[in-house]
C-alpha cells in the first residue's frame, strides 16, 4: 500500500482516541426526594422540607463542568446552585430571624458518579459547599 503526502499529514492530525471528556453545565434543576437538616449555627439546624436545586445565574461558567472517564466509568461534575426550601420560609417568617435570610442559598455542588455498565446511567454521591459571602457560609455542622 502506498500513502501520498497528503494521506500522510490527514493521519497525523486525527486526533488520537481519548476515554475522557470535558463538558460545560448550562442549565440544571432538580428537586430532593426528601428533608435535610440544615445549620443554622454550631448548635442549631433545621428540617429543610423538600429542596428546590438551580443553577446560580451569578456563577462562573468555569464552575460548572464536569469530566466522565469511560474508561474508569467515573464522573466528577461542579455546578455552581441556589437552593430553595421551605424550611428556610418557616424560619424566616417565624419572627426570630432577619428577612434577609430569605434569599437562595449560594452553593458549589460537587458529584463523584459511578457510571452504569450500559453507559446510560450514573449513580451520585455528592456534596454541597456553602459559598463565601453567602449569608449561610458561616453554619457549619449537619
Amino acid at each position: 500500500m502506498t500513502l501520498t503526502v497528503d494521506e500522510v499529514m490527514a493521519r497525523r492530525e486525527l486526533p488520537e482516541p481519548t476515554e475522557r471528556v470535558i463538558f460545560q453545565v448550562e442549565d440544571l434543576y432538580g428537586l430532593s426526594k426528601g428533608t435535610a437538616r440544615f445549620p443554622l449555627n454550631e448548635t442549631e439546624s433545621i428540617d429543610t422540607g423538600q429542596m428546590c436545586l438551580m443553577t446560580d445565574p451569578k456563577s462562573s461558567a468555569t464552575t460548572n463542568m464536569g469530566v466522565v472517564d469511560f474508561e474508569s466509568r467515573k464522573m466528577r461534575v461542579r455546578y455552581g446552585v441556589q437552593v430553595v426550601f421551605p424550611g428556610l420560609h418557616e424560619l424566616v417568617m417565624s419572627g426570630k430571624h432577619d428577612l434577609s435570610l430569605l434569599g437562595p442559598v449560594r452553593a458549589v455542588a460537587t458529584d463523584e458518579c459511578t457510571l452504569t455498565g450500559e453507559l446510560n446511567g450514573w449513580r451520585a454521591l455528592g456534596c454541597l459547599e456553602l459559598l463565601p459571602g453567602s449569608l449561610w457560609a458561616g453554619a457549619k455542622g449537619g
